[in-house]
């Protein structure tokens, strides 16, 4: 049985006393791998060092709740402007579309269901009346469009059927499948009683990720917390690669950077870093290789024709998830705040589409004025694990050939069993490192 669709989660979280609310936001989080607690009514939660303060409010139709201090807000209730006014404030807003989307994606389904049952006291899945009001009664019937994500799935295959027929895509970027066509659509667009004809209220674009919806990215802290919890603990190869004019903001001197890093767990793991230009100047290359093995986290630092330096870590200073955080930092430079995104099912088995493709062909606005030419594409599971980025777009004219400057920016999940063998260079660097921990210097 399919859990409560988001209207009926809404209402049933909105019915609970303010108290009830917070606990069930505290306990999620909990499940989430946060460390919680309620003080004064605010959900205070840490994790890696990390801390938030997640308001949990029913701001009613009218006025604005006070956000002072609040890093997360929780509402039970989505309004456009408590929205605009947690976005001004730099405030991450959580609706009950997105809290549904973080208790369906964000924790395995067997506590999801307890979390419901214990916090809300319904089962999480169940069938609900669609016209069941905020007190249980039945409204009086009216037309409206429902859309499982099953239906969705087959209209982006039957899109993506157009599209090959039509004809390739653009070069590297494998095929551009339609968008999802099933949004907002009222009589006023057709004729009543026909096939995907509503009310004159818009439906709501459903979830179908943590922080994603059909309309894209609602929140990159959602969906790069999802994308963290899903991978830890998983074996696992993560690759980045990047290339662009040195002087960019993007490259700090630097014409290429590639990253490979073979995760077996934690505390397990192998890293090779390189990168051309820099400290080792126009053309030389600088690689970093760090390896643990369970134990102290060592690292090789070498500039081309330079000695190699040795540095060492504790896994606290340095470890395999370090590079799955850096997840968010894509997130907000190549997805967050673009106004042109089309979501679209990308993967499908019987009974579902597990995976989606979300596109962006205008760039944020935190690349600046300058940018043209710019394509973003990542692939992402509906439990919110990305597998997939590709960034493509042109910064002014460097060289004085007369030509654009090419920026392109890539990142790959790939699941698999991992063994990191140790390096060569691990005796000389134990040995190097005996006497001194050295592990502020090498990062630039």
């Amino acid at each position: 049985m399919p859990p409560v669709p988001v209207d009926a989660f809404a209402r049933e979280f909105r019915a609970l006393p303010g108290a009830d609310r917070t606990a069930f936001v505290a306990a999620l989080w909990s499940a989430s791998g946060w460390e919680t607690r309620v003080k004064k009514g605010v959900v205070i939660a840490h994790r890696d060092g990390e801390q938030r303060q997640i308001a949990v409010v029913d701001p009613g139709r009218f006025g604005t709740p006070d956000l002072t201090g609040v890093d997360t807000l929780v509402t039970a209730r989505d309004r456009g402007s408590i929205r605009a006014a947690a976005s001004e404030a730099g405030i991450e807003y959580v609706s009950p579309t997105d809290l549904r989307g973080l208790l369906l994606y964000g924790v395995e389904r067997e506590v999801a269901e307890q979390l419901y049952e214990e916090h809300v006291g319904k089962p999480l899945s169940r069938a609900v009346p669609e016209n069941a009001g905020d007190s249980g009664t039945l409204r009086p019937e009216m037309p409206q469009i429902g859309v499982s994500r099953r239906a969705l799935a087959v209209i982006a295959v039957l899109a993506l059927v157009g599209v090959a027929l039509a004809g390739p895509g653009l070069p590297g970027w494998g095929p551009e499948p339609a968008p999802v066509t099933v949004n907002d659509v009222t009589p006023e667009n057709g004729t009543v009683d026909a096939v995907g004809v509503a009310t004159a209220e818009p439906t709501e674009r459903p979830d179908v990720a943590p922080g994603l919806t059909l309309d894209g990215i609602k929140s990159g802290i959602a969906l790069a917390d999802a994308h963290i919890t899903g991978v830890r603990n998983r074996p696992r190869v993560i690759r980045t690669r990047m290339t662009g004019p040195p002087n960019s903001s993007a490259m700090g001197g630097l014409s290429r950077r590639n990253t490979t890093t073979w995760i077996a767990n934690d505390s397990h793991f192998f890293q090779r870093a390189s990168a051309v230009g820099g400290v080792a100047g126009p053309g030389g290359t600088v690689t970093v290789e760090t390896y643990a093995d369970g134990g102290p986290v060592y690292r090789r630092y070498a500039v081309e024709n330079e000695t190699p330096r040795y540095f060492r870590y504790s896994l606290d200073e340095r470890s395999a998830t370090d590079d799955d955080s850096d997840v968010q930092a894509y997130l907000y430079h190549y997805f967050v705040g673009a106004e042109d995104t089309v979501v679209t099912c990308a993967g499908e088995n019987d009974s579902d589409c597990s995976t989606y493709r979300v596109a962006v062909d205008d760039p944020p606005s935190v690349l600046g004025e300058n940018v043209e030419d710019y394509e973003a594409m990542l692939i992402v599971s509906e439990r919110g694990v990305i597998t997939r980025i590709r960034v493509s777009y042109t910064l002014p004219d460097e060289d004085g050939d007369g030509e654009r400057e090419q920026m392109k920016f890539a990142l790959d999940y790939r699941f698999k069993d991992v063994k990191p063998e140790a390096p060569e260079w691990l005796g000389e660097a134990k040995n190097a490192t005996t006497n001194g921990t050295e592990t502020t210097t090498d990062d630039a």
